[in-house]
């Protein structure tokens, strides 16, 4: 954890402060102890509401220390579940009903505050393990800029505590919770196909694919990334579906989708990093000494670099998912 490292050049920010009402639980939202399950006899509808529930309780669970400081990875995994519910009501066939559309929009309201956390989080990470390779004389000039984030961090988590005790965000749990427990019609029996599912996640990573090899922009490397987990998401729903045969070559298709995934969330990450310290020049300017600012730009280089040499790596990843899906 970045704290850790952080202790040879800054103090870390204090713990995110502030009551909020008691977090709803399972309990309380009436789910049953064990989640929700559906197997290959089972429709569409009943799959998607399983993964309904059980990201609804890794957000239950991890929103008691969403924002601590020395607990990111209970934002990480509240927008990993957000995401996943997101993509599950994407698929939906009109089993959610005209509400699929309302949690969307609310997950991804979600997801956003989330981000800000996140990205902060991982940036904060990454330059404190950029400390260790710096001379001492440095140190210095480098806690000024990790400083400064951190309290963009700090900020960023007061907003997120904040939303998460209020009616907003608590609505949105009642609905996910009510959309879990809410009986599957029983002439709702449509299970698609592993072909069909994927069908159009590949047709829009394929048409994506087109438009990286044309114009490789960061905003079209990002938007890629979001169709390479579309389709791992959909090809990990198919495996929970498909025949033995099927099996496998599911289980490459997730095994490349999530290569890349890596590969283009490290790419991205650079991106949000150089974002946020070019910020720091516009918006924070007297937190910095002059030392500091020559560690500001040193880092800004840093993350150039580092850009640059996943940048070369892409063509050859995504050449090799491209291949993969369109056998």
């Amino acid at each position: 954890m970045f704290m850790t490292a952080l202790s040879v050049v800054t103090e870390p920010p204090p713990a995110t402060s502030g009551r909020r009402p008691r977090p709803l639980t399972a309990g309380r939202l009436r789910l049953p102890v064990e989640p929700r399950t559906a197997g290959r006899r089972d429709g569409l509808t009943a799959h998607l509401r399983a993964t309904v529930d059980a990201q609804l309780r890794v957000l239950l669970v991890e929103q008691v220390t969403a924002g601590q400081a020395d607990e990111p990875e209970s934002v990480h995994q509240m927008r990993v579940a957000a995401r996943r519910m997101r993509v599950a009501l994407r698929m939906d066939h009109g089993g959610f009903g005209p509400g699929a559309g309302w949690l969307r929009d609310e997950l991804s309201w979600l997801g956003s505050l989330l981000g800000e956390v996140r990205d902060l989080d991982v940036l904060c990470e990454r330059l404190a393990e950029n400390a260790t390779t710096l001379p001492e004389v440095d140190l210095v000039a480098f806690g000024d800029v990790l400083s400064a984030l951190l309290a963009r961090r700090s900020a960023a988590a007061d907003t997120l505590v904040a939303e998460l005790g209020r009616p907003r965000f608590r609505a949105l749990l009642r609905k996910l919770a009510a959309e879990a427990l809410a009986p599957v019609d029983p002439a709702d029996g449509h299970l698609p196909s592993a072909d069909d599912l994927l069908a159009r996640p590949l047709r829009r990573l394929h048409r994506q694919l087109a438009v990286v090899a044309a114009t490789p922009t960061d905003e079209q490397w990002h938007d890629l990334r979001i169709r390479v987990k579309r389709v791992r998401y959909a090809a990990e729903l198919a495996g929970r579906l498909a025949g033995r045969k099927q099996r496998a070559g599911l289980a490459d298709l997730v095994g490349q989708a999530k290569a890349v995934q890596e590969l283009l969330g490290a790419f991205n990450d650079t991106v949000v990093a150089e974002h946020h310290l070019r910020q720091l020049i516009v918006t924070s300017p007297q937190e910095l000494s002059p030392t500091g600012w020559l560690a500001l730009g040193r880092l800004v280089e840093r993350q150039a670099a580092r850009r640059d040499a996943l940048r070369n790596q892409l063509p050859a990843a995504c050449g090799d998912l491209y291949s993969l899906t369109s056998a």
